[in-house]
């Protein structure tokens, strides 16, 4: 059954993030050409804020999963609702922080701004993009760590899927008629709502014995400040850029990075869901003491993950450039096209995904304080350098600041879930990940030496994403094959128990 939910919340996932890839590309190109690149920088800039203001949530989403494993492998009912009867306190009560910190960021953020962009625009922008955080708060936060604790996933990623194809259709109409960007979006921030009755609805239905008015249990998510600070320091590494080339270098460099940052967030969102979908199988495992389950798991897990990885980057670095010259085509207000940038973001993702495997088991495990340190380490590199190098290297300067980072923590990363959750020698993931890093240089020497891929049409370079995805995915899987046999037969006859087991209910 846990394989069965696997199977479900990665399948769920893969199609959320490939819509959200096919939509963002679609509308992001629509916003730039329509309202220009400083609106997009504007309406990007202030999510990053927005995303900094959730942090009075106050890692209660973080803690009360991994609290709920437990109890949900045991079937204690009255132990699940007092933790959710918690969850539910400590969100309403970070709800009105977030209300009030919003309208703050509306007076101070123009401030910044405002020899870009008019004052009472991003004002209101601010608030009206502010706008889904309450629903989040006060109505979706507490069903979303329920179905994320027990291996649910699935059925908030599909739900979040129809959001955004009627979000998308929703804008490109609006688009189309030339309404005011701030009606688009405040439209899209009202559709937002469809998604808290059909999450509502459903968790009404499937657990008929939840109750949030049972006396809480504070106790069990005493941890969450100890998971904030690994919040912090991952909005540090994630967000951050956005908010030093912001105040740096301005908007229309904010919509530069954005247009990248977009490509290479829907590649870490295709490999990411592999890791998303199996982040409470292993809370399961791991609350029920299984070891060898534990091993065996997190080995094909990994050999999996890699390989993916592998294939994803190994790709994008080959097609990056040929697709951001069509991409921009037509756009002269900002320069778009800069290999420096595409070679860094290659660089930042693969160092960032490697940490997805032993970061998910450190997680799964709750281990928020034992590495809280090593978080407040990595955060520290990211801005310290970042900051720096900016003045002198722009956009460059602010990716090296994260590649430094992700290089201090992916490793930190990698030994910790090794010594102290799995208890064994990183020496198999450090095998898994050189080789992959040779499979990936030999898939890309034909692209790189002998053939040149150059595009004048979206068909054109889709038939070449063709033939490079093919040759990349036979020469890393082959090559997996090959040099470790038994861990692909082991992942096939899993994938094969699951396809020939009898339907379950979802």
């Amino acid at each position: 059954m846990r394989t069965k939910k696997a199977v479900y919340n990665l399948t769920s996932n893969l199609v959320l993030q490939l819509i959200n890839a096919v939509v963002g590309f679609f509308l992001l190109k629509l916003f730039i050409t329509t309202y220009g690149s400083a609106i997009n920088g504007l309406i990007s800039s202030i999510k990053q804020f927005l995303t900094y203001i959730n942090l009075v949530e106050a890692g209660v989403g973080i803690a009360a999963i991994a609290a709920l494993y437990k109890p949900l492998a045991a079937r204690n009912k009255n132990q699940i609702n007092r933790i959710l009867s918690a969850t539910k306190q400590f969100y309403f009560r970070s709800g009105f922080i977030f209300i009030f910190l919003v309208l703050v960021l509306a007076i101070v953020y123009p401030i910044f701004v405002g020899n870009e962009v008019d004052f009472t625009l991003s004002s209101i922008m601010v608030l009206i993009l502010g706008g889904s955080g309450i629903f989040e708060y006060f109505f979706i936060g507490k069903y979303r760590v329920l179905l994320t604790a027990d291996q649910r996933d699935y059925v908030v990623s599909l739900i979040q899927a129809i959001g955004v194809i009627l979000n998308a259709l929703t804008c490109i109409l609006l688009i189309k008629l030339e309404c005011n960007v701030l009606l688009v979006q405040a439209v899209a921030t009202l559709i937002y709502l469809s998604r808290v009755l059909m999450i509502t609805r459903y968790v009404n239905r499937r657990y008929t014995y939840i109750d949030f008015n049972v006396k809480p249990d504070v106790i069990a998510i005493s941890n969450r400040w100890d998971a904030l600070i690994h919040q912090v320091t991952a909005l540090v590494a994630f967000n951050t850029p956005f908010i030093i080339i912001t105040v740096f270098l301005g908007l229309s460099e904010v919509s530069v990075f954005v247009v990248y940052s977009m490509i290479f967030a829907s590649v870490n969102m295709l490999v990411s869901s592999f890791a998303n979908g199996l982040l409470a199988g292993f809370g399961d495992i791991l609350a029920k003491g299984d070891r060898t389950a534990l091993l065996n798991g997190y080995n094909s897990f990994e050999y999996l993950f890699f390989a993916v990885l592998s294939w994803a980057y190994t790709c994008t670095a080959i097609l990056i450039i040929p697709f951001i010259t069509l991409y921009t085509f037509g756009i002269t207000d900002a320069d778009y096209v800069r290999s420096s940038i595409a070679f860094l973001f290659v660089i930042l993702g693969v160092g960032n995904n490697i940490r997805i495997p032993p970061n998910t088991l450190v997680n799964a495990a709750a281990h928020f304080k034992e590495t809280r340190l090593r978080a407040i380490i990595e955060a520290s590199i990211n801005i310290v350098i970042s900051i720096i190098l900016v003045n002198f290297l722009g956009i460059v300067g602010v990716l090296i600041g994260g590649i430094c980072a992700y290089a201090y923590r992916t490793t930190d990363f990698i030994l910790y879930a090794s010594r102290h959750i799995l208890k064994k020698s990183p020496l198999s993931t450090i095998k898994k990940i050189s080789r992959n890093i040779f499979l990936s240089l030999i898939a890309a020497s034909p692209f790189v030496f002998v053939f040149e891929i150059s595009s004048s049409s979206y068909l054109q370079w889709f038939i070449w994403a063709i033939i490079v995805s093919i040759w990349t995915m036979i020469i890393i899987f082959s090559g997996n094959y090959i040099l470790e046999p038994n861990t692909m037969r082991d992942i096939f006859l899993r994938a094969n128990r699951v396809l020939r087991s009898p339907k379950s209910k979802i």
